[in-house]
């Protein structure tokens, strides 16, 4: 006995059995040197060997009795396999997490475990032209969350989930890195690592103004990958930590002026995502004192080109908030109309026209807010045709809020007005619907998807690259019009109409490069063509002629929000909480052509112009019934004729002159 027993405690141990702690959870292959393993040291974790927690002090060991050594081996070797399993169960809940990374040595060796490969820093010689990227074509294209001038000379003192974020956002921009084959699988081995590294931070402590911010450009990276509940969890997590650190209001102790501006800039950042991305979600509360004050813009950039407008000499009394703060008014804009396009155009017994009625109160809100649009940020004054590309992409900080903020505006319009949800909404009120507002959406929806089609042309002239993936979203919402209106017996106005949804789908195609969001849009566009043109059937002859429209197809590209996506839900729940799509088919509308507005004969004075909207008389729009008299569709609007502009609150091109007595009106005139 004796002898077995002392030839078992000469035995070597298992392979397991002599590593370390920290690499037998996580089962990596440990070196095993002792006293710290070179792995562990390379990570700058804890080195422990299970031996030495185990061995008591010599003089305090009890000597095991002589007459039970298999007793001892047993209950040792089950010590030993309760310990494994402990360890198991913690390297599972903890597979994400790893050591926290000292901020003041944030150097290119940390490295994370996801899944089956390692994610790490690339060198601060790869870090900067990525994160000037990120300045260049991220910054402000939605959201404005750092001060610009110190943000590259602050990138050493960030934290390393703030670094892998926006390795993830602006990796896509750079032309080096994005002609690799693995350049998909690396953006989202950013994301993962910036994740894991931020969920720690929030369960752990402490959290920092860079964990909100990690947290709203992960948000952004999820929505743009299809991930939207996910990314939704991200920005309603940031707008809890914000309201929880009170980070609306402006801090008492004395903070640098970088901290004071970033605390802003990440506030009106949570307030941009909500508005842009959040669904049924509600807004940031904002303090009594109307929130922080809005974070400061860039100034826009004087004419370089030979001559300027006299219009850069105006003067205005209006104080000027800056470019970036108008783009966080008018999301307020943009929020309440995507509630309202989530509505499905469901009929209520209040009438659009009506001032109480949804409709009316977005209206006057976004009336309300162009008349604090000082006249310096308009369109007029901009002089944007004047401008090359260079002056564009040499004053970007600018230019791309500036451009937001108008597609913003536009689209807001474009939805409010959009054929198909004011058809469904006017199902009650077929026999009753005023002339007065059928020419006035006719002339809204024709004033400003023809400006979305402007911008578009503009960006192409000047091989302008467009970065913020919703002006994409935008360039959407106008296809689905350019198609429904393109569904006419005039040769003429379908080929013009099919001719504005081939660009606009191109337009989000080429985003589509670098954004997956967009390139799955353009494929719902190019579906939802196939699908209403099999369902259509010309015939001039024909008394009630009549279309198919699956609507899902089109709630898919209108609704731009976080749970409206049922790919996303399915990869985020599992089976005890995913409940699958909420309508078990689609919901089909039959429409039927509608008679124009009465108009005078406008065609007949003047030649139509092929870069104005034109709407056809057998344009096809819902009804209520499948044999129910028609509603009353848009017609042609010449946009030179100033009574037209009038009703076309056509505010971005040649202004109310006639308004215009003296420089008391220079702020009336476009937006």
């Amino acid at each position: 006995m004796e002898h077995e027993s002392f030839a078992y405690s000469e035995r070597p141990a298992k392979r397991v059995r002599q590593a370390c702690e920290p690499c037998r959870r996580k089962k990596a292959k440990c070196p095993g040197e002792q006293p710290v393993c070179s792995l562990c040291a390379r990570l700058r974790q804890q080195c422990l060997y299970a031996d030495e927690r185990r061995r008591p002090h010599p003089e305090l060991s009890p000597r095991p009795s002589d007459s039970d050594p298999r007793t001892s081996r047993v209950l040792e070797d089950r010590l030993r396999s309760l310990e494994s399993k402990v360890g198991e169960v913690l390297d599972v809940l903890g597979s994400r997490s790893e050591p926290q990374i000292p901020t003041e040595s944030l150097v290119p060796s940390v490295t994370l475990s996801m899944r089956s490969s390692s994610i790490t820093l690339p060198p601060w010689e790869e870090i900067i032209p990525i994160a000037e990227l990120y300045l260049l074509y991220c910054d402000s294209q939605p959201l404005p969350l750092f001060y610009r001038d110190s943000f590259i000379s602050t990138l050493p003192t960030r934290e390393a989930e703030l670094l892998f974020a926006i390795l993830a956002l602006a990796f896509r921009f750079s032309y080096t890195h994005h002609s690799r084959a693995d350049s998909t699988s690396l953006i989202n081995g950013y994301a993962e690592v910036a994740r894991g590294l931020v969920m720690k931070r929030v369960s752990e402590g402490p959290v920092e103004l860079s964990t909100l911010q990690c947290l709203c450009i992960l948000s952004l990276v999820d929505f743009t990958n299809g991930n939207t509940h996910r990314s939704s969890i991200h920005s309603s997590l940031a707008m809890n930590l914000a309201q929880c650190a009170n980070i609306g209001q402006e801090p008492r102790s004395s903070t640098s002026t970088i901290v004071r501006e970033e605390r802003r800039r990440c506030f009106w950042s949570i307030c941009l995502l909500k508005r842009l991305h959040g669904g049924d979600f509600p807004i940031p509360d904002i303090p009594q004192s109307g929130g922080p004050p809005y974070p400061q813009s860039p100034t826009r950039p004087a004419l370089l080109s030979p001559g300027a407008s006299t219009a850069e000499t105006r003067r205005s009394d209006m104080q000027d908030e800056g470019i970036i703060a108008y783009v966080v008014m008018l999301s307020e804009v943009f929020a309440r109309t995507a509630r309202y396009v989530r509505l499905h155009g469901r009929p209520s017994n209040v009438p659009p026209w009506s001032p109480h009625s949804e409709y009316s109160k977005i209206l006057a809100l976004q009336m309300d807010l162009e008349t604090r649009m000082p006249y310096l940020h308009r369109f007029k004054p901009a002089n944007l045709g004047e401008r090359s590309l260079e002056e564009l992409q040499t004053h970007r900080e600018y230019w791309g809020p500036w451009f937001l903020n108008q597609f913003m505006y536009h689209t807001s319009l474009c939805l409010l007005n959009h054929p198909l949800l004011l058809s469904l909404s006017l199902r009650n009120f077929r026999s009753t619907i005023p002339e007065i507002f059928l020419q006035h959406s006719s002339d809204l929806i024709s004033s400003h998807t023809t400006w979305i089609i402007h911008f578009i042309n503009c960006f192409e002239e000047k091989s302008f690259l467009v970065s913020d993936p919703l002006l994409g979203y935008s360039a959407a919402v106008v296809a689905t019009i350019e198609l429904q209106l393109s569904f006419t017996d005039d040769l003429t106005i379908r080929e013009h109409k099919r001719e504005r949804f081939a660009k606009c789908v191109k337009f989000v195609q080429t985003m589509g490069e670098r954004w997956p969001h967009m390139a799955r849009l353009a494929h719902r566009l190019q579906r939802l063509e196939d699908a209403v043109s099999a369902t259509y059937q010309s015939d001039p002859g024909a008394q009630n002629q009549s279309l198919l429209i699956d609507l899902s197809r089109f709630w898919e590209i209108l609704e731009y929000s976080s749970n409206s996506d049922t790919d996303s839900a399915r990869r985020l729940f599992g089976d005890s909480l995913y409940v699958g799509s909420s309508s078990a088919g689609g919901e089909v509308s039959q429409t039927s052509p509608l008679p124009p507005p009465f108009r005078l004969s406008v065609q007949e004075q003047d030649t139509p112009n092929i870069r104005s909207q034109s709407f056809g008389t057998n344009t096809a729009f819902p009804s209520q019934d499948y044999p129910a008299s028609s509603l009353v569709s848009p017609q042609h609007l010449t946009m030179s004729n100033d009574e037209f502009s009038i009703l076309a609150a056509n505010f971005f091109s040649q202004g109310q002159e006639f308004l215009r007595s003296g420089d008391n009106w220079e702020s009336v005139g476009n937006f």
